[in-house]
């Protein structure tokens, strides 16, 4: 009887103690709330004081290499813009925006946690982009990449989620105006639900190639946005078309 009772005992504490061990290995909870869309305030390059980045207000600290590579994106928008038919903007072939691109671009972006990872949906493009915060540390390679939207692990510090990305494919821009980055490019995002209503973004590139020293850009600004995203599919024969038509014509270059 002492033996039935003493096995007992022992089953009853075991099975006490699982819930306790559940709880230490999982995933530490968020610490802030970014569910929602969101919209982004003034990306698309109306501002005054921005003479060479979205991102940056003033003047960038390119590398001889960072410069070269500035020098030879052309765009057709903000204050180098050229006429779109005489320029190389990637986004003319219809190829992806890549991130940073997108994140300045004025779309909705919609935000949801999941155990593990918060998944970003974006509506240009329909895109998906995932970021790891399941524990795992940041890799110093990804012999996989590079990738139109990276490689992406995060962590919580209080109420902001820490974003480190790498493994970019430095194809894209980092906005529409032509600002490269090397494929040796790290980038920290900064994300913080200031407001109900409002999401706040900060980016430190890290990028020793083509920047003498990592750079931080200015504030970026979301408002709470609609609740479903459109399909907005950036399909190749639509540019085609678009070029054809209006782009090429406008700039002057025949067929």
């Amino acid at each position: 009887m002492m033996t039935r009772l003493l096995g007992t005992s022992l089953f009853a504490l075991a099975v006490a103690a699982v819930p306790a061990l559940q709880a230490q290995n999982a995933p530490a909870k968020p610490g802030g709330d970014l569910n929602g869309t969101w919209l982004v305030r003034g990306g698309g390059g109306g501002q005054n004081n921005f003479s060479q980045s979205q991102w940056y207000a003033g003047e960038l600290p390119f590398t001889p290499a960072g410069r070269k590579a500035f020098d030879g994106n052309k765009s057709g928008k903000g204050p180098r813009q050229v006429a779109p038919a005489f320029g190389n903007d990637p986004l003319g072939g219809a190829n992806p925006p890549g991130l940073y691109r997108a994140l300045v671009y004025t779309r909705p972006v919609e935000f949801f946690a999941t155990p593990g990872k918060v998944v970003q949906l974006f509506e240009w493009s329909k895109f998906w982009r995932v970021i790891y915060t399941d524990g795992r540390p940041v890799p110093k390679d990804v012999p996989a990449g590079p990738f139109w939207y990276g490689y992406s692990v995060g962590h919580w510090e209080g109420d902001t989620l820490v974003v480190t990305t790498l493994a970019l494919d430095n194809r894209a821009w980092l906005d529409e105006w032509g600002t490269p980055f090397s494929d040796q490019a790290k980038v920290e995002e900064r994300w913080r639900r200031a407001a109900p209503d409002k999401v706040e973004l900060t980016i430190t590139v890290n990028d020793p190639v083509y920047y003498t020293k990592p750079w931080t850009s200015v504030t970026k600004n979301f408002n709470a946005d609609k609740e479903e995203l459109s399909e907005v599919v950036f399909a190749p024969m639509d540019e085609t078309v678009f070029n054809d038509r209006i782009r090429n014509p406008a700039g002057g270059l025949k067929k």
